[in-house]
């Protein structure tokens, strides 16, 4: 199958600073309690059974729903990050269950 060049253009940019997102922004949500405490709400009221993480870059969002007990996934177009130091989660295809 065929992708359209919008998207090959924009998996090509992803790439291009994918090392860089994932050594800044890993970490992130040490330093933002509101956005933990929004999460944490989120995974109190949604209803049981898989959470998507859409557009989840290197997966720290979808990691900390899964520490929050939720069965979460991300998705992402460019599925495979490149290794960084500022986190394990390196596949946003994974699944983390409870």
């Amino acid at each position: 199958m065929t992708e359209p060049p919008v998207l090959t253009g924009t998996r090509t940019a992803y790439d291009a600073v994918a090392p860089l997102y994932a050594e800044l922004f890993s970490g992130v949500l040490a330093t933002l309690p509101l956005e933990r405490g929004l999460l944490a709400a989120f995974a109190e009221l949604v209803p049981a059974g898989p959470v998507a993480d859409i557009g989840c870059g290197p997966g720290h969002v979808t990691a900390h729903l899964h520490a929050l007990g939720l069965t979460a996934f991300g998705i992402d177009c460019r599925p495979r990050w490149s290794p960084s130091p500022a986190g394990p989660i390196r596949i946003c295809g994974s699944t983390w269950g409870r």
